[in-house]
């Protein structure tokens, strides 16, 4: 089938919804942080945070929050266009260079949520990998040049492909928008399911599809299996992995606000992360 109007539609209203908001790919937001405006309560320590991370890091009091994809957080703090005193990641080997060592304090899945406002929402909830092969179905995504769900996302499909669960011709025709657009552009209706983390779907309260552990990067029983996909992305090569979200402070400014992070597991656990039992735990950044 060809592309639909309707698909020329959707992508007008996404283009329109990540315009309205100032943003684009590599773009973030600032959030609030105890009812305020990130950077309206006078020295607050500033934290950069990954756009998952967003939700938590507002409900997390004492700093002021800017969200962007990690790759794209760690591309500011290295050329010194923004200097934050706290920093927290999707993926613990992006702190190389930035610091020696992070704390690791989380862990998520990749997922399928989808618009159950949508026409396609009955055929994504019975058969995601089938619904997504049709081309009027329009899948939302993240830059893999960006963050961490882009290039996961990348990766998934490749497994699922070797799985014989999807195919990876699921991405032609997506739409990609900043990890911090997604899920409004999700629930606009400018895309009808998107690859996210669980934690972003259940804070939104978006119906989502679970996918098999060998290929969601949650479970670490699997992580030979993920690293057998990698893909090469403008400054590095990524392997697969199992997820892991890592903090650090860079200034001793941010230390109180980094610990009050790493230690809110109710607050995590609220959100749809997972924190295994030996988390918190420092490691080296290699």
């Amino acid at each position: 089938m060809g592309e639909s109007r309707r698909r020329l539609l959707r992508r007008g209203a996404g283009a329109a919804l990540v315009g309205a908001g100032g943003l684009s790919v590599g773009a973030g937001v600032l959030g609030s942080v105890g009812g305020d405006r990130a950077g309206d309560v006078a020295g607050d320590p500033s934290a950069l945070v990954a756009g998952s991370l967003l939700g938590v890091a507002e409900s997390t009091p004492g700093a002021a929050v800017e969200a962007h994809g990690s790759l794209a957080v760690r591309r500011f703090v290295v050329s010194d266009a923004r200097d934050p005193d706290v920093v927290a990641l999707a993926d613990p080997p992006l702190f190389a260079g930035l610091t020696d060592r992070a704390t690791l304090f989380a862990t998520n899945a990749l997922v399928v949520a989808y618009d159950p406002a949508s026409e396609h929402a009955d055929a994504v909830a019975a058969d995601w990998s089938s619904a997504l092969a049709r081309d009027e179905v329009v899948l939302g995504r993240t830059d893999p040049e960006t963050d961490p769900l882009g290039y996961r996302t990348v990766l998934v499909l490749d497994l699922a492909e070797r799985f014989g669960v999807a195919d990876r011709s699921a991405l032609d025709g997506s739409q990609v928008f900043p990890e911090t657009a997604l899920l409004r552009n999700l629930e606009a209706g400018a895309v009808d399911a998107a690859f996210v983390y669980r934690s972003m779907a259940e804070e939104r309260d978006l119906p989502y599809l679970d996918l098999p552990a060998r290929i969601d990067f949650s479970d670490p029983a699997h992580a030979e299996t993920y690293a057998s996909v990698s893909l090469e992305l403008e400054d590095r090569t990524v392997r697969g992995a199992p997820i892991r979200y890592a903090a650090a402070p860079l200034t001793e400014a941010g230390r109180e606000w980094h610990d009050a992070l790493v230690n809110g597991t109710d607050r995590l656990r609220r959100r749809g992360f997972t924190v295994p039992g030996e988390h918190p735990r420092r490691v080296r950044v290699d």
